[in-house]
């Protein structure tokens, strides 16, 4: 009985901690699993959006924590990576 093997391709890959939509993605996507970690172990976690500080409580409930003190400053991924 003989296997198949699947060719994959040698084409070189971006560096995902250089490009910063493979790092954005990968954040993402980290951050999504982290939070239904938390949710499956009945764990709360907080969170920024629309300019507030909210709380997610396992029950589903959210609640709003306080607003942000300033969204205007909020730097961008790239910016926050890029510091010198």
């Amino acid at each position: 009985m003989s296997a198949v093997v699947k060719k994959v391709s040698q084409a070189k890959r971006k560096d995902p901690l250089i490009d910063f939509a493979s790092l954005a993605t990968v954040g993402r996507q980290a951050s999504k699993a982290a939070r239904e970690r938390a949710l499956e172990n009945g764990v709360s976690f907080t969170f920024a959006q629309h300019g507030m500080i909210k709380r997610r409580h396992p029950d589903g409930r959210t609640e709003i924590i306080r607003p942000m003190a300033n969204t205007n400053d909020f730097p961008t991924l790239e910016q926050d990576l890029c510091r010198d």
